[in-house]
């Protein structure tokens, strides 16, 4: 009997009697519900890491929370609001909670979480993540940077950029362009594109790589690139980078798409397909990489060990009428 005791699993009444609390403020805060005070929180959660509470599926729903950073412009729509609505559909699926912090640099810590999957992460965010790695499980999108400990998923950035380039270039163009945010998959897709560009053999002197700070600004840049005698260009992206490139190309310098200059854009579901001229693009297989997401911290919350940590997507080109 007592070795039985000793092995036994603890429950919320331990954690109550440990934290000093009622149980039912026990489960309010694994719950993460509101009006339990900052303190008695933190002293709840504390608690439970300490005993290593993990709570039966019956005692209360799983909750991952989705991240993203507050200061991006795209966080409702685009590519982060694409992924959020993926992955909250697959993640209903399984009957798992969703939570979304506004502010996750400051609320993160605060809460009682079974998984996180980051969409989004700036470089404070990515350090409280790291942090909280030794007792929740955390699935990072677009990661790019050198870490062999973490679960990525991702697409491949790096042949987006490769892909449009050698496509450019079999179309004849010589004068090739590039421009997009200074980001992680940012800089892995201009590198795919400018080896490509290298390895036909063309001068990178006559080529435009330009990687600019948020917010991207648009005009002045592609008036840059133009001005500069570029015969295409590539703006990659699932958050309408390429509409807005258009619309300086076409009505702020009135140019022909593709006579005067031919163009690829990141593929945005149900719009670039409609516009005039349809674009030809790079399409970044979200629902896919979200899917994938949900699958490996559904697995990681199950204690699974995975074979793979990094999961890379492959990208297409879809090709239209944009490039002459």
């Amino acid at each position: 009997m007592s070795s039985k005791k000793a092995d036994k699993r603890p429950t919320i009444y331990d954690l109550a009697k440990l934290a000093g609390v009622s149980p039912g403020t026990v489960s309010r805060v694994l719950n993460n519900k509101d009006k339990v005070k900052a303190q008695t929180r933190e002293r709840v959660l504390q608690a439970a890491q300490e005993l290593g509470l993990k709570p039966q599926a019956s005692i209360r729903q799983r909750q991952v929370a989705l991240v993203s950073e507050p200061s991006t412009t795209i966080r409702l729509n685009g590519y982060t609001g694409i992924l959020h609505s993926h992955i909250a559909y697959a993640l209903s699926g399984l009957n798992i909670g969703i939570l979304v912090p506004q502010n996750p640099e400051k609320d993160l810590k605060n809460y009682f979480l079974d998984g996180i999957i980051a969409i989004s992460f700036s470089d404070e965010l990515r350090g409280i993540l790291r942090s909280l790695e030794e007792r929740t499980p955390v699935v990072y999108l677009d990661q790019y940077r050198p870490d062999r400990g973490q679960y990525r998923v991702r697409s491949d950035h790096y042949q987006s950029g490769r892909l449009a380039a050698e496509h450019f270039i079999a179309k004849g163009k010589k004068r090739l362009a590039f421009m997009s945010g200074n980001y992680p998959a940012g800089q892995e897709r201009a590198k795919g594109f400018t080896d490509a560009i290298l390895e036909a053999g063309l001068n990178l002197d006559d080529c435009k790589i330009c990687l600019t700070e948020n917010p991207v600004p648009y005009a002045t840049t592609i008036t840059r690139i133009v001005r500069a005698k570029s015969d295409s260009l590539y703006v990659p992206g699932s958050s309408l980078e390429v509409v807005r490139a258009l619309h300086v190309i076409q009505f702020v310098m009135g140019l022909q798409v593709p006579e005067d200059i031919s163009v690829i854009g990141g593929e945005n579901l149900g719009v670039t397909e409609f516009l005039n001229p349809p674009i030809t693009t790079i399409e970044a297989p979200l629902k896919e990489i979200a899917d994938m997401s949900v699958e490996m911290i559904h697995d990681l919350m199950d204690g699974k060990q995975l074979e793979k940590r990094t999961v890379d997507f492959p990208v297409r080109l879809i090709e239209r009428d944009s490039v002459l």
